[in-house]
């Protein structure tokens, strides 16, 4: 079937060609019937119908000869189809790819070439290297052709870096492109410069992607205005000069572009905050997300934020805006606290809004809500505290990540009264969790929350020698036995009052080692039960049996 589709193509290309002699011969035959006077060669002016027309016959004859070629070439779905059938010889198949390839670049014919590149480029994506290639691909991206010039385009965003020596020779090309009367071809241009733009191609290009700002197109606006934070890392030296134009941006008519310029923005205060202060009036009609930024430089801003931003997380049912409403709280209270005492109302809203987030079915709100809540749990602990129940239950979810936050937060949620209690509900959650690397931290964390600040929240030793004893013996191979050893032998050393209890624990781990094969107790905190036996014997009663059991 495709054999007679290819030869039905050809004949047909055969029927143009003679219907294109017929018509040169017609023409040749009434020049010659009506009488006019040639020269030597009118006999075969005669025949091929004059200079001009055998000029003509030759074109259609190279074109036609270009079609068949491209006939046979293989295009990109070829390729891919190619490799997926010789995965067993792939990479001798794609040696043989390249060399048609490298074939086909050398010829004339732009399209021929365009789609080599394009394989090229999926070659590249692959992990071969091109970077031979890039004069072809240029010569690619200056085609005329939209679909030809976004293959050369697309894959000089993929080979092409800042360092790249070829970029000298795209400079003027890629201004032309910006200076194009269609929209697609600059946002084209734009696109790709993005992923390799160079020093000198920034100095160079500032002012002709400065003036598209200007465009009466919103869709060239945009991507000039996201264009432009490319250049002021790569050539600081234009922001100041740009800066009046940026700011315009961020009250531009079109969303898009308004949108684009506050990002822009926000990039360029995360690196100096103090440059951008004058822009806050600005950005508190159109966007909050910049105060956390700017408030610690300017306590007042904060305090005029605190009233209507408190108002909106009062309002919106949108739970993407209360997240972000309640980080910038968060931030410009965490910023003026000393300055601004009657603050808890505030707080105690975010903290309850941020239950809700927690409670939602979906994972990622759950997650942002746990985020949220340690950033105030560092400042504002009590407030937190009272949500245990909540963080606790947390620990019963699915999503890993979420049960490690919740942990963390835990982590920061323990005091005096409530220890006995976290550590009682994680040592019980331990015993059905799943995942040696989850039970690991989770482990590890039982430790940390007990140990912080030099036993500050523990006050009955006793009770948190039982707690170590019983984690050695958890039936799953766990790394932190040396922990467990570690925190037995300091505690032993350090508090005398429990010393004797602590040596009566370790000498039954011994035993129970001994006796039941209990091999699942680690093997760090057997060294540590034999060393406390051995250094402080004289706080057992029987002190012959742990030494021969040792």
């Amino acid at each position: 079937m495709q054999i007679f589709v290819v030869v039905k193509w050809i004949s047909h290309e055969m029927i143009i060609i003679n219907e294109l002699k017929a018509d040169i011969f017609n023409a040749g035959a009434t020049k010659y019937s009506t009488g006019e006077k040639g020269n030597m060669n009118h006999d075969r002016d005669f025949c091929c119908g004059g200079g001009e027309s055998r000029l003509v016959l030759i074109m259609a004859l190279k074109k036609v000869k270009g079609n068949i070629e491209r006939m046979f070439d293989k295009n990109l779905t070829d390729l891919v189809r190619g490799i997926r059938n010789n995965r067993e010889n792939e990479a001798k198949y794609i040696s043989q790819c390249m060399e048609d390839i490298k074939q086909e670049l050398r010829q004339d014919n732009l399209t021929v070439k365009s789609n080599a590149v394009a394989k090229l480029t999926y070659l590249q994506m692959l992990g071969y290297d091109i970077s031979w290639a890039g004069f072809n691909i240029i010569e690619v991206m200056s085609s005329s052709k939209f679909t030809l010039k976004r293959i050369g385009y697309l894959s000089a965003s993929q080979s092409f870096h800042c360092d790249s020596e070829l970029l000298m020779l795209t400079t003027n090309m890629i201004r032309k492109e910006l200076n194009s009367q269609n929209q697609y071809e600059a946002g084209l241009a734009l696109t790709s410069l993005s992923c390799y733009i160079s020093t000198d191609l920034a100095r160079d290009l500032s002012n002709d992607i400065l003036t598209l700002l200007s465009s009466t197109k919103p869709y060239i606006r945009k991507k000039a205005v996201l264009m432009m934070y490319k250049v002021f890392l790569k050539y600081p030296e234009a922001l100041r000069p740009a800066f009046p134009r940026l700011k315009e941006k961020l009250e531009d008519p079109d969303p898009g572009v308004q949108s684009a310029a506050v990002n822009v923005v926000c990039e360029l205060a995360r690196k100096n905050p103090k440059n951008y202060l004058s822009l806050a009036p600005v950005f508190f009609q159109i966007d909050d997300r910049l105060f956390g930024a700017l408030t610690p430089l300017e306590p007042r801003l904060g305090k005029k934020l605190i009233e209507p931003l408190t108002n909106l997380i009062h309002s919106t049912s949108a739970m993407s805006l209360l997240y972000e409403c309640i980080n910038t709280v968060i931030a410009v209270l965490i910023s003026i606290s000393s300055g601004m005492p009657n603050h808890a109302a505030s707080i105690q809203l975010c903290v309850q809004k941020l239950r809700i987030l927690i409670e939602d079915s979906d994972q990622n709100l759950k997650y942002l809500g746990l985020l949220a809540m340690s950033k105030i749990l560092k400042t504002h602990p009590k407030s937190v505290q009272a949500h245990k129940d909540l963080i606790l239950q947390c620990l019963e979810d699915k999503d890993e990540s979420i049960r490690l936050r919740a942990l963390d937060l835990l982590y920061g949620m323990v005091s005096k009264k409530n220890l006995m209690e976290i550590v009682k509900k994680l040592m019980l959650h331990m015993d059905k969790a799943e995942g040696t690397i989850y039970r690991d931290e989770l482990l590890s964390k039982i430790i940390l929350i007990c140990s912080q600040n030099n036993y500050q929240f523990i006050t009955n030793f006793e009770w948190y020698i039982t707690v170590l004893v019983e984690l050695a013996q958890m039936e799953f191979g766990s790394k932190q036995g040396h922990v467990i050893g570690a925190q037995l032998m300091d505690v032993c050393i350090r508090v005398q009052a429990i010393r004797s209890f602590a040596v009566v624990e370790t000498a039954q781990l011994l035993d129970v080692y001994t006796s039941t094969s209990q091999f699942t107790i680690m093997q760090e905190v057997l060294y540590a039960a034999a060393w406390l036996c051995g250094e402080f014997v004289s706080e057992l009663k029987y002190p012959n049996k742990p030494l021969r059991q040792c």
